[in-house]
């Protein structure tokens, strides 16, 4: 995984910027069509970028019904554009499908919407399936688009998103995030989960912990003794159930929280779920506690009051959203944030800015948010 990260980075950084420049010369810039009949919505990666997409594309919809969306993905983020109304296809492609889906798919769009804030092979993309395209001013790959935005970090990544619809003239501010779509299968997982838990639906309120951020950014996390300790002062508060989650490869990290705390009757591990079934069980959760990661994101759009916790990366720009209904923890600490995404920078720290995030404060905030009860969300 790390050598594969790696590589992606050296091709993203080394490779296909010169690409982008060379292209450029055969890019011959025009004005947008005003009411475009095909829009390609570019979102490669990132599954709580993805859902920061959602407002945008709706708007999009809603302003120009006759287009018809396609939204670019992968198998990683295909779940969250899954039976979204206001989009009409969505193209699943791979790095081996990517010059297949570029030959059959020459010029067909007439608006390309390149949201992804650094990709160079985006851009690229945009280039060669869309007649015309959209996307942000910096770096290289801006060559290829015919109107840029700024990306502004200093503002939510769901405003940002938005800001790629002022050059067709629509202008958005959402107020909050589209709620995630799931079918019977991913609540029939769900259920079967629940049973070999002996845990029934609606009988005990639940809270949601997510105590990751992907194989790669350890430091990205709040300490797993951290965690343990909340969980232990919460289920010694109120009469929930805590369910921890994660990839399939986190479920040892679950475990070494679980063996932390004094009495874990109460506190289950769901690891693996796809992406559908995440989105169905948050959506029964009283609260969520999470890293800077998808899963923060998937509970903010399921209208499930959120605890992010911040160190590398900042709550104005990927907080769980909207900010006056959820709450961040974040101290910054000097040269952060180290996370940059719209200047492709990943730079690791040691993990201090996490560290300064004390349990007192986050138990203090998950008592808020649960106004000191707890309500009952399940049997959704």
């Amino acid at each position: 995984m790390k050598c594969l990260l790696a590589l992606d980075r050296f091709v993203e950084k080394k490779l296909l910027p010169p690409a982008c420049v060379l292209l450029s010369f055969f890019k011959k810039k025009a004005a947008l069509p005003p009411a475009p009949r095909s829009v390609l919505v570019i979102r490669l990666w990132a599954l709580g970028e993805s859902i920061l997409c959602l407002p945008a594309i709706k708007a999009l919809k809603e302003a120009r019904p006759d287009s018809r969306i396609s939204v670019l993905c992968t198998k990683a983020n295909e779940g969250v554009f899954a039976g979204q109304e206001f989009v009409d296809e969505r193209v699943v492609v791979s790095g081996p499908s990517i010059p297949g889906f570029i030959a059959r798919n020459f010029r067909k769009y007439d608006l390309a919407i390149d949201t992804e804030p650094h990709f160079a092979i985006s851009a690229i993309l945009s280039f060669f399936a869309a007649k015309r395209s959209i996307g942000y001013s910096h770096a290289a790959r801006s060559r290829l688009y015919d109107a840029t935005v700024p990306y502004n970090d200093q503002q939510h990544a769901v405003f940002t998103i938005c800001d790629l619809l002022k050059p067709l003239g629509i202008s958005a501010r959402p107020d909050r995030l589209v709620p995630l779509k799931y079918d019977e299968a991913a609540k029939n997982t769900v259920h079967l989960h629940f049973a070999k838990n002996s845990i029934r639906l609606g009988e005990k309120p639940m809270i949601g912990m997510h105590a990751f951020c992907g194989p790669t950014a350890s430091w990205r996390a709040w300490p797993k003794e951290r965690f343990a300790a909340l969980i232990g002062r919460i289920v010694d508060k109120h009469d929930c159930i805590v369910i921890l989650t994660g990839s399939a490869s986190e479920a040892r990290g679950n475990e070494e929280i679980m063996g932390m705390l004094a009495s874990r009757g109460r506190v289950f591990s769901f690891t693996g779920l796809p992406s559908g079934s995440l989105f169905y069980l948050i959506s029964n959760y009283s609260l969520m506690v999470s890293n800077d990661t998808g899963p923060m994101h998937i509970a903010a759009a399921q209208n499930v009051p959120t605890i992010g916790l911040f160190g590398p990366n900042t709550p104005e720009r990927f907080g769980p959203f909207p900010p006056d209904k959820n709450l961040a923890f974040y101290h910054p600490t000097p040269g952060h944030p180290v996370i940059n995404v719209h200047l492709n920078q990943f730079d690791r720290c040691d993990g201090e800015c996490m560290r300064l995030i004390s349990v007192d404060e986050v138990f203090d905030g998950a008592q808020k948010l649960l106004g000191g009860t707890i309500k009952k969300r399940g049997g959704q």
